[in-house]
C-alpha cells in the first residue's frame, strides 16, 4: 500500500471524530463550569499565623486553592478543602514586619 493511501485511511477516523465533537460540546453536563472565589486581602502580623477560608458559590465544589502573599517570608503551612464548598489556607509570617495575604479557591460544578 502506498504512503498516500495510508495517510488517507488514517484521516477518515479523525474526520468522523471531529464531525461528532461539536454536538457533544453543546451538552453543558459534559463540561464542568469552573469559577474562582477569592478572599479579601488580609493583614498578617509579624511572626503570626493567619488562616483564611474561601467559600465557593452554591452549586459548585472546591477542587483546589491558591494564594498571593506580599513577602517571601510568608509561608503556606496548610492548603486543603475543609468541606465540599470551602477551601482553607494557613499562612505563617516569619518576618519581623506585617504583610498581606489573599486566598483563592477553584470551584467546579
Amino acid at each position: 500500500m502506498s504512503r498516500t493511501k495510508l495517510l488517507a485511511l488514517a484521516a477518515v477516523p479523525a474526520l468522523a471524530v471531529s464531525l461528532a465533537t461539536p454536538a457533544l460540546a453543546d451538552d453543558e453536563h459534559d463540561h464542568p463550569r469552573v469559577v474562582t472565589a477569592e478572599s479579601p486581602v488580609r493583614s498578617i502580623g509579624a511572626n503570626q499565623t493567619e488562616t483564611v477560608t474561601v467559600t465557593c458559590p452554591r452549586g459548585t465544589f472546591a477542587v483546589s486553592g491558591g494564594w498571593v502573599v506580599s513577602s517571601a517570608s510568608i509561608d503556606v503551612t496548610g492548603n486543603r478543602a475543609v468541606s465540599d464548598r470551602r477551601w482553607t489556607i494557613r499562612f505563617e509570617n516569619e518576618a519581623n514586619q506585617s504583610g498581606r495575604v489573599q486566598a483563592f479557591a477553584r470551584c467546579a460544578t
